[in-house]
């Protein structure tokens, strides 16, 4: 802890003052410093292992970091920080974090806690991108959108399109590429079940935990250096 002491016992009051005013200050920029490299380290490393590191971007769009809002933790003397979707809502005591661009990252939480997403209407249309030869080459945006060119509803119905397999369960969306060539292109299901695989709490918290401590000292250090002047 930072510790500053003064003869005077006037001025001592007066510096004693001022820290604590730097205090809230220290503890929200503090925070918001030792979670963005927590997301940055931590968070990536154990997302590299879960996941296949598409785009940087994308990534940072499904952890965004929402910094902790300096004018609430000095009102309320909580400071707040999260990582979250960039589409999900604002979170109470935090600043941006959000992003204008259509996005839905609503499907990382079943890779956090499992369970079963199902199709809003007839089936869902999951992209085949490995374990199938030979598979249509299916890429996606910065936002994580396979691309308009190679979607479900643009693909089909189609003349070079035709579906495969019982009406009722899973099926497959079959494109002719060439003369002779017949790509598998998606795997039309009712469900997709997701086993809980991603446990992103615990690589935050250890990084936030090792860093805070360093983050608050030189924010607060910050803090005392640009505070007004003390007069007696």
């Amino acid at each position: 802890m930072i510790s500053v002491k003064a003869d005077d016992k006037r001025l001592q009051g007066k510096i004693d003052n001022m820290v604590n005013k730097q205090i809230m200050f220290a503890a929200s920029v503090g925070l918001s410093e030792a979670t963005t490299k927590a997301r940055d380290t931590n968070l990536k490393d154990a997302y590299e292992k879960t996941f296949k590191m598409r785009d940087k971007q994308f990534f940072k769009l499904t952890h965004a970091v929402a910094r902790s809002s300096i004018g609430d933790a000095k009102r309320s003397y909580i400071a707040t920080t999260a990582i979250k979707g960039a589409d999900a809502p604002r979170i109470a005591g935090t600043v941006g974090g959000s992003t204008r661009k259509a996005v839905d990252t609503s499907f990382m939480n079943f890779h956090v806690t499992g369970g079963t997403r199902r199709a809003l209407k007839t089936k869902k249309a999951v992209p085949i991108t490995k374990g199938v030869t030979p598979p249509l080459k299916i890429t996606r945006t910065k936002t994580g959108k396979v691309t308009k060119a190679k979607k479900a509803s643009t693909l089909y119905p189609k003349d070079t399109t035709f579906v495969k397999g019982a009406k009722s369960g899973n099926s497959t969306l079959m494109v002719r590429t060439g003369k002779r060539t017949i790509r598998a292109a998606y795997t039309l299901t009712p469900e997709v079940k997701n086993r809980k695989k991603y446990n992103p709490l615990r690589a935050v918290r250890k990084g936030v935990l090792t860093r805070f401590e360093f983050e608050y000292k030189k924010a607060l250090i910050r803090g005392i250096k640009t505070a007004r002047p003390i007069t007696i």
